[in-house]
């Protein structure tokens, strides 16, 4: 861990500096049980609970619901992690660090399959929109892309493997290109049909890429980088569009569902938006006491709400258009890295550095 002190004060949109001179080494965490949930996670029949959109009206009684263990779960070298949900909301994905890559069924949290047979440095996972989400791509460590069947777990096929690591990955909004963001390689996009490279972003500058998300049209690209602010590209040419500074690294960029705003997290425990008509800046999101890792758009109430991860190990609700912290919600025993929303907006993800996806929501009896 000490040898990695130099590289993580230079990346520090994910030091353990902090832990490091606290707690000694990380060391693997125990999985933990899994938290018994009172209900299914998915809609329930009129006479019974019901699990419910998340709102600013009922926020504030979002619980957790489940924790979830990665299965195989290991520390490695300094990781990223990633979350999301299937387009139908019924499975997710869930890596960092070492793991199997494993997939759930969100309405039991039973374990459907892992994508891996023996633990790997996965850090990047993405469902396809397209087809109901049944291609799922990885990225790896190593600089790997993969295509996996959702519906068999099987290997479609591989990448050319990217000289640095994957560290984030986006589907366009037909399924049929690739968004990713490598730490000392750019931004690529392939093509999914041959697996091959449209384009690359800063790659000849090394230009180092923290995170990408495709805005809903499919036309822009943004990515948070490393000390460069948020870089946003045409997603046909790969040219750059628009810069927005920042001074601290970035640890995530998302798009609203509508595509009307840009949310970007970063080092300085701040979250920025802009209008994306324009790129106006529009305001500064502050609550969290540490870096911003992770941020999502919920697709209730038109993008109204966002959510996001933090390195105090909190995750948090806010109210995009008033700019105000809705709620902090607590129960990670460590860093929490990515979070994501399910299409219907009932559930939030949130997945950390002590080895667990964490589900959570609003129940009503």
């Amino acid at each position: 861990m000490k040898d990695l002190i130099g590289f993580v004060c230079a990346w520090l949109i994910f030091s353990l500096l902090a832990a490091c001179s606290t707690s000694g080494p990380v060391s693997t965490p125990p999985a933990p049980a899994i938290t018994p949930s009172p209900i299914p996670l998915t809609p329930a029949s009129a006479d019974g609970p019901a699990l419910v959109p998340i709102t600013l009206a009922n926020a504030k009684d979002v619980r957790l619901l489940r924790t979830l263990p990665i299965p195989d779960f290991a520390v490695s070298s300094l990781s990223q992690c990633s979350i999301d949900f299937s387009p139908d909301g019924k499975m997710l994905a869930g890596v960092c660090y070492k793991s199997t890559t494993p997939v759930w069924d969100v309405s039991s949290g039973r374990l459907l399959f892992s994508l891996v047979k023996s633990p790997s440095h996965v850090v990047a996972v993405s469902f396809s929109p397209a087809e109901r989400g049944k291609v799922i791509a990885t990225g790896e460590y190593s600089g790997k892309i993969e295509l996996y069947d959702t519906t068999t777990g099987e290997l479609i096929r591989t990448f050319n493997t990217l000289p640095s690591a994957v560290w984030e990955i986006d589907f366009s909004p037909s399924g049929d290109k690739l968004a990713s963001a490598s730490f000392y390689s750019g931004g690529h996009l392939w093509d999914i049909a041959n697996s091959e490279p449209l384009w690359n972003y800063g790659e000849k500058d090394m230009l180092r890429v923290l995170s990408v998300d495709y805005d809903p049209t499919g036309e822009t690209i943004a990515y948070g980088t490393l000390s460069n602010g948020v870089m946003i590209v045409d997603a046909k040419t790969g040219q750059p569009i628009k810069h927005l500074p920042i001074t601290a690294p970035v640890g995530d960029v998302a798009f609203s569902p509508d595509g009307q705003w840009l949310a970007a997290g970063s080092d300085d425990n701040e979250i920025r938006l802009w209008r994306t008509a324009d790129y106006e800046f529009l305001k500064t999101l502050e609550g969290h006491t540490h870096y911003v890792n992770g941020v999502a758009f919920s697709p209730a109430e038109r993008g109204r709400l966002l959510v996001s991860g933090s390195h105090d190990k909190k995750v948090g609700i806010w109210d995009v258009q008033g700019g105000q912290l809705v709620k902090l919600l607590e129960g990670h025993e460590g860093v929490v890295l990515r979070v994501a929303m399910n299409s219907a907006g009932t559930l939030i993800a949130s997945i950390s550095w002590d080895g667990t996806v964490r589900l959570w929501g609003v129940v009503v009896e």
